[in-house]
């Protein structure tokens, strides 16, 4: 289970602090972030909101155990470079 909280918008993407439960039931923050351009790998027309775009990076990495724990800050392209078909994954859970 988590959260996306307190979103900023810069010219380059977005960033939003998350809370997120760990294993044990503790509670995790860190901070996620997308920029414009992984944004348009998932929402080539900007019809799915950011936000969206977001919570399926947070919920693709949660998932994979090369980002557990989470890092301080997790960028989108993270997972894009870490993960082979990380692409069409995070896609799958937008949808």
């Amino acid at each position: 289970m988590f959260e996306l909280i307190d979103e900023i918008e810069d010219p380059t993407g977005c960033t939003w602090t998350i809370q997120a439960l760990d294993s044990e039931g503790s509670l995790q923050r860190t901070r996620v972030r997308l920029g414009w351009a992984d944004y348009g790998v998932w929402s080539p027309d900007g019809g799915i909101s950011p936000e969206r775009v977001a919570e399926a990076v947070v919920a693709f990495a949660l998932g994979h155990p090369e980002f557990s724990p989470l890092p301080k800050v997790l960028d989108a392209a993270m997972a894009r470079r870490r993960i082979p078909d990380a692409d069409a994954e995070i896609g799958r859970l937008i949808r």
